[in-house]
């Protein structure tokens, strides 16, 4: 620990008012000896201390002189055989009473006030304390939540760099068909791509250029069998269009074509909504 360290510990009060342990306080005094900051620190404290119960104290009253030696008087009177009939017996006695009662009230207050300054101190102290807690449980939830984000963003690069690599396999397959789907007259900057291998039956789409659908629409993929739409599936957009996306398979087509439709698709391809068809080639 530094010098700074020990000063906003609260070592300094705990030390000061007597209530540190012995380790505390040995800790205390070696940094004393090092950092000379720490032990004005502790006068300073000390200091400090002092002028606030001296400010607690309270002043006697001016008669307790008087008081106090006519009651020693009164004993030795009695000690020596002298008669003190003309001097009531219960005064002096009343007076003892008034100044016990006195001194203890301002035993009591002078007790109350170092209990509060006590107090502050702790409560300080615990303050402080509670306040690193805080700030370290803020750091380690801030690198949790940055760890667990970099953790989701790895997973998310993993898996694209699976797809692309699945899609490089796709594309290189030499017995894949590569079917081109420009857009309709309606559509004419459409662009999409279907690779279709005939032995797995496999069909994989690669969008090109698409607008983004409204929220409510989809688009969705056609085969044309003998002169028949087949559903082939909806796909998404956005990120994921980016990268082949695995369709239905499919024995033989003569055709692919892709329609916008309702969310979730249709049992029929809407003819005045379709964006791009394509022949396969041979």
């Amino acid at each position: 620990m530094n010098a700074q360290d020990f000063i906003s510990s609260g070592l300094i009060e705990l030390y000061v008012t007597g209530i540190a342990t012995e380790q505390e306080a040995r800790e205390l005094e070696a940094a004393m000896q090092t950092f000379p900051e720490v032990k004005e620190a502790v006068e300073l404290y000390r200091r400090n201390m002092e002028n606030y119960v001296s400010l607690q104290a309270m002043k006697p009253r001016d008669d307790a002189k008087t008081s106090l030696f006519h009651q020693i008087n009164n004993v030795s009177d009695l000690q020596d055989g002298n008669s003190l009939s003309d001097q009531p017996l219960h005064q002096p006695k009343k007076e003892s009473m008034k100044e016990t009662k006195s001194m203890s009230w301002k035993l009591i207050a002078t007790l109350a006030a170092l209990l509060l300054v006590i107090s502050l101190i702790l409560n300080y102290v615990f303050f402080n304390r509670y306040k690193e807690f805080r700030e370290y449980k803020d750091k380690y939830e801030s690198l949790l939540l940055s760890q667990n984000s970099i953790l989701s963003k790895s997973n998310d690069y993993k898996t694209r760099l699976e797809q692309m690599q699945e899609s490089l396999d796709v594309i290189q397959d030499p017995n894949v068909l590569k079917v081109k789907l420009p857009g309709t007259k309606p559509f004419p900057e459409a662009l999409a791509t279907v690779f279709w291998n005939p032995g797995s039956q496999q069909v994989y789409l690669k969008v090109n250029n698409l607008p983004e659908p409204a929220a409510d629409k989809q688009y969705q993929l056609w085969a044309i069998v003998d002169g028949k739409p087949v559903d082939m599936g909806v796909f998404e957009m956005g990120d994921t269009a980016k990268v082949l996306q695995k369709m239905k398979v499919t024995g033989k087509a003569q055709m692919f074509a892709v329609t916008l439709e309702k969310k979730g698709g249709a049992v029929s391809p809407t003819m005045d909504q379709m964006y791009v068809a394509g022949k396969i080639p041979g």
